[in-house]
């Protein structure tokens, strides 16, 4: 019975993973037949998919009718869970007979007995009126709860800002998770006109609400504040750049000892442009790298640098499922085309999975939580940093090596500008 509860968890997040619930549906089949054919175990998953609708659509009776079944052949279990299931139905009548008085704490929970099948067949839209009648009364939990299903398009069509009326409803009342919604709404723009300021207002709320998957979003927003500030303070890169697009051009016009000593003259000048790195979209193993110019990140020149700030990235590391950004700094630039790279791995958010194997890359995300007493985590905020040096070359290629043990080469799909 364990492996059979196991295979089932597994399974479920495979389909989560692959977006569709065909696996559900599959299993939904295969189980049927076999608890039609009187195996116990069988019966008592085809009930437990009835009551949480996987692969069909949730009915409380049915799933009773197939707990009976097994039960009747001396399934513990299942059993076990028919007794459950008849005092939810109880506490159920005793909680609607209350909630119809108007009584919004149990209109409240009503709304959650429908999200989660307790008592009842799950039922979203019945569950979102429910939390509706709580939250016009102001409570809320219910507010927050009528905001995430307008935020997530559950039991009613999605509705950003319907969404974030209810969210600033219950987080002006204090809700840790309605404040860190608003946090994300004002962070993207979505549903609200976008403000890192606010946003990390709220932010900071959810986290002293004790909401602290807020802390990883805030260094997010910290640092987009700082690319947008930096982007406001160097108006014109593209002038620097420019100043760099000198080589050897009017030399034919001169004799031959002086085009030399024109060529000697400019020691400081590298014979590629920093656009020649910027305007390439580098790959590693035909994917795009986080840690110079490429389609995930957004780039922009400081001084004599390149500073690169990439896009969402998820990985495995360990048992933990992480969000993460990069930023990497391009500096020293030299005329025989090498340059240095620094980066750092920003944890942004960590999520345990059921099982992982090691990262294929060869530099971890982020750094371990030793305060953790169980498995290995991996706590938000900034990874140590790592050194690459490269070497640019006129065929569309960069080879570099890592912290001065590991080489590789990426690849541009453009040719440089310098290259013939």
């Amino acid at each position: 019975m364990k492996n059979t509860a196991l295979t089932l968890i597994l399974l479920f997040i495979a389909s989560v993973a692959m977006g569709g619930n065909d696996i559900w549906q599959t299993l939904f089949k295969e189980k049927l037949q076999e608890a039609r054919q009187g195996n116990s175990n069988a019966q008592f998953d085809v009930a437990s998919m009835y009551q949480n609708g996987r692969g069909v659509k949730p009915d409380l009776d049915k799933a009773i009718e197939w707990y009976k079944k097994s039960a009747e052949q001396d399934n513990t279990q299942a059993v076990s869970r028919l007794k459950l299931l008849e005092a939810n139905k109880e506490r159920f009548k005793r909680i609607l007979t209350k909630a119809d008085t108007g009584n919004a704490e149990s209109q409240y929970k009503l709304g959650k007995m429908y999200t989660e099948g307790v008592g009842i067949s799950i039922d979203y839209t019945r569950a979102t009126k429910a939390f509706e009648s709580a939250a016009q009364q102001g409570y809320a939990k219910a507010e927050y709860n009528l905001g995430l299903n307008y935020y997530e398009g559950t039991g009613v069509k999605r509705n950003r800002k319907t969404a974030y009326k209810w969210f600033k409803a219950a987080a002006e009342q204090g809700d840790p998770a309605a404040q860190y919604y608003l946090g994300k709404m004002y962070a993207s723009g979505s549903g609200v006109k976008q403000n890192y300021t606010t946003s990390l207002e709220w932010f900071g709320k959810a986290v002293d609400g004790g909401f602290n998957q807020a802390r990883g979003e805030m260094i997010d927003v910290s640092e987009k504040m700082k690319v947008k500030k930096a982007k406001k303070a160097s108006p014109a890169p593209k002038k620097k750049v420019a100043v760099k697009k000198k080589p050897v051009a009017k030399a034919s016009e001169s004799k031959p000892k002086k085009a030399a000593a024109k060529t000697d003259a400019p020691e400081d000048t590298p014979e590629f442009a920093i656009e020649d790195l910027m305007v390439a979209a580098w790959n590693r193993n035909n994917k795009p790298v986080a840690y110079l110019p490429s389609s995930i990140n957004n780039c922009r020149t400081e001084e004599k640098n390149i500073v690169c700030y990439s896009d969402n990235q998820t990985r495995e590391s360990g048992s933990n499922n992480i969000k993460f950004k990069t930023k990497s700094v391009m500096e020293d630039f030299s005329k025989d085309g090498s340059f240095r790279v620094t980066y750092r791995n920003l944890v942004i958010d960590s999520i345990p999975i059921v099982t992982a194997e090691a990262s294929m890359d060869d530099d971890e995300v982020g750094s371990e939580d030793d305060s953790s007493a169980s498995a290995y985590k991996v706590k938000p905020g900034w990874g140590k940093e790592h050194t690459l040096h490269c070497q640019l070359k006129d065929s569309g290629t960069v080879s570099c090596l890592k912290n001065n043990t590991h080489a590789f080469t990426l690849i541009s799909p453009h040719t440089l500008a310098s290259g013939k």
